[in-house]
């Protein structure tokens, strides 16, 4: 499955997937002026912040997906100043993110964590469009393969093109993302009002929502990530992949970030301790099944079941710890 050509006059081509990705980039725009608006911010400075992030994350992207897969490039001139073949790791883009807010946030009160907050739900929906994209591009990255004619169709399978040229069909990873990372900018969506309706209290940080959709989207990436066949490796490492790499240090920084808070707020309780032991337990039964699905192939319903259960767990733990110290009941 290539790329499918959406325009073709002269000498310009527009493609299926940058048509998607372009759609998905406004309806995010347009969701984060909403809910800038609601907060009372400055438009401009959200305007400015979809282009920086942007231009600050597609680099980056690039670089670390370059330096993944150096075999794919020229050098990395080319894998930098040409950008019509190759891909980009999408989790890099953390960091762009991150400065193009503080620029932004520059237009407004300065305040880099409350802009985030209010663009997280626009940012769950541009990302959730880009993973729609990847139906229409290249093909189906998925390694779970879909015997059941049943089966066989969207939204369980996608259509692969093999070396025989013969079509087979997988699990449709990214059109799973899809539904997931919409679910999740509902989710951002109500948990960001909420939170606003509810008093702030004193010394209690802005950032939670940002935080809070960091914590779930880099849940989902660790599984679906696993799924796909052309994950990014680093060099020195061919188990875990950079994806999950970043994942995990996402969760594990909000997990200690918000531990401390919660340990300022209440002391150190007994059910702490629970909680970082349950989070261990977690954690290790994500390696268990990444270690298992890796081994045996046949597997993956399984493997992949756990996985889930797992990175849900970890993501539900970290949940809690912030509502032990930032929740509703400790804000009125």
């Amino acid at each position: 499955m290539i790329n499918p050509i959406a325009v073709y006059s002269g000498s310009t081509v527009l493609y299926w997937s940058a048509i998607i990705i372009g759609a998905g980039f406004l309806a995010a725009l347009f969701m984060s002026l909403s809910v800038q608006a609601t907060g009372k911010g400055r438009l401009v400075a959200m305007l400015l912040f979809f282009p920086l992030a942007l231009l600050f994350s597609i680099p980056l992207c690039r670089l670390l997906h370059w330096y993944c897969h150096q075999e794919q490039y020229g050098g990395l001139v080319k894998a930098v100043t040409d950008y019509t073949a190759g891909s980009y790791v999408l989790s890099a883009a953390i960091p762009g993110v991150w400065i193009a807010a503080w620029i932004a946030a520059k237009l407004d009160d300065g305040n880099t964590a409350k802009l985030l907050d209010a663009a997280a739900p626009g940012l769950a929906l541009a990302i959730a469009f880009v993973r729609l994209s990847s139906l229409f591009n290249n093909a189906c990255r998925s390694k779970i393969p879909v015997t059941s004619t049943v089966l066989q169709h969207l939204p369980f399978a996608a259509g692969i093109t093999n070396s025989a040229g013969a079509v087979e069909y997988r699990f449709a990873t990214f059109f799973a993302h899809f539904f997931i990372l919409l679910l999740l900018c509902a989710c951002m969506l109500k948990f960001y009002f909420k939170r606003r309706a509810v008093p702030m209290k004193a010394g209690r940080p802005e950032g939670s929502t940002i935080m809070i959709f960091l914590l779930y989207y880099s849940a989902s990436e660790f599984v679906m990530d696993s799924t796909r066949y052309d994950s990014s490796f680093l060099p020195i490492n061919g188990f875990v992949s950079i994806v999950q790499i970043i994942a995990a240090v996402c969760i594990l920084v909000l997990l200690i970030y918000y531990s401390v808070l919660s340990v300022r707020a209440n002391g150190r309780r007994f059910w702490h301790w629970l909680l970082w032991a349950l989070w261990l337990v977690m954690l290790a039964g994500i390696g268990m099944t990444e270690y298992l699905v890796q081994r045996h192939g046949d597997w993956y319903m399984s493997c992949y079941g756990g996985m889930a259960f797992c990175c849900l767990g970890l993501a539900i733990i970290v949940h809690r710890m912030y509502l032990s110290c930032c929740g509703e009941r400790e804000a009125e």
